[in-house]
């Protein structure tokens, strides 16, 4: 931690930096707050979201009703999907974390940016690949979810346009072999994943004992 020049003492404030980044970046507690904060944090624009559907749900009926703007749709299905990324990737670490603060030091070692050393498996925003590796056993209609999502964290929920056009289409291949809409969201989902999200914890075998709404 520090380095002697006469009697003085300097900081090495690069391996202080590099030991809390490994704390922060391999420990799956963080993870998992993180995951909880960003769920607790996206329920916040729950009334506007309904809101929104509410009035679309009157003008398809040729109802007459007040214009409700629509801020918050696309940041809200992103907070939840980086929500789920974190809980899948505390999964992860739980797991593999000591292997990765390994790899990652070696790496560091061999004078490699240290951007070039962070574990692959947790840079993807491909939710149904991190669930795959977590090894979490989806039920029917999760991958469907999973996958929306992803869209959303990748680039809809904040950017206007992806980086490839062929990704527009809002079509992919599912696990079945079967290509599907991934561009909508529908008035169940927040009841989904009020659902989906708090259940993660027990199904990945992670604690979040002073989580609150992991008992509601």
């Amino acid at each position: 931690m520090t380095q002697n020049s006469g009697d003085e003492q300097k900081v090495d404030w690069m391996s202080v930096y590099q030991s809390n980044f490994e704390s922060a970046a391999f420990g799956a507690s963080k993870w998992i707050q993180k995951g909880v904060d960003l769920f607790e944090s996206a329920k916040m624009f729950e009334p506007k979201i309904l809101q929104v559907w509410e009035y679309w749900r009157a003008k398809s009926k040729g109802e007459q009703a007040d214009h409700v703007p629509d801020y918050f749709h696309g940041t809200y299905f992103m907070l939840m999907s980086f929500s789920v990324e974190n809980f899948l990737k505390a999964a992860l670490i739980q797991r593999s974390g000591i292997s990765y603060k390994r790899d990652f030091r070696l790496c560091v070692a061999e004078r490699k940016h240290s951007k070039k050393c962070f574990p692959q498996d947790l840079k993807t925003h491909d939710l149904f690949d991190l669930a795959v590796k977590a090894e979490l056993e989806l039920v029917d209609g999760e991958e469907d979810l999973l996958r929306r999502l992803s869209r959303c964290a990748e680039w809809a929920g904040r950017y206007p346009s992806p980086l490839r056009y062929e990704e527009m289409s809002g079509a992919e291949r599912f696990a079945d072999g079967e290509i599907y809409s991934l561009s909508w969201f529908g008035g169940n989902d927040i009841v989904k994943l009020n659902s989906f999200i708090p259940s993660l914890p027990e199904r990945l075998g992670l604690n979040t004992r002073h989580w609150e709404g992991n008992n509601k």
